[in-house]
């Protein structure tokens, strides 16, 4: 199979990485799990300077924007065509990779396990949510 990148959506890729930062800042909020993942990582918001967050979002546009574009080559090398196919792939894709990756954090690291199941968690509906528009927005 051949791969260009003259077929890639660029809209859509762009879309996606604005997702995945936009939820990335709502899943860790205290709108969501923010409170509890700050309880399990150790720390309390007054721990967190605006300058430090504001400096990791930056820098995280950089895994957002790679694990997107990662994203985009293996829908393209499987040729999804359909929702099935893009919530397939973005489940295995998080499940399989992030997901065993975090486990073996918990296993050798002694991470925890609900740390764990909120970043797993995270990756999981923004694999699933770009796979989605990566494979219907052609």
């Amino acid at each position: 199979m051949t791969l260009s990148i003259s077929s890639m959506n660029i809209w859509a890729v762009l879309v996606c990485i604005v997702i995945n930062m936009v939820l990335g800042a709502l899943w860790y909020s205290p709108l969501l799990f923010g409170n509890i993942w700050l309880k399990l990582i150790g720390l309390k918001a007054d721990d967190i300077s605006r300058d430090d967050a504001n400096k990791s979002m930056g820098f995280a546009i950089i895994p957002a924007a790679l694990s997107i574009l990662f994203l985009w080559l293996i829908l393209s090398f499987v040729n999804a065509q359909t929702l099935g196919d893009a919530l397939i792939t973005g489940s295995l894709m998080s499940a399989g990779f992030i997901g065993m990756s975090a486990f073996n954090l918990v296993l050798f690291e002694s991470r925890s396990i609900g740390l764990s199941l909120i970043n797993v968690g995270y990756s999981f509906v923004a694999f699933n949510i770009a796979s989605v528009i990566l494979t219907l927005w052609k």
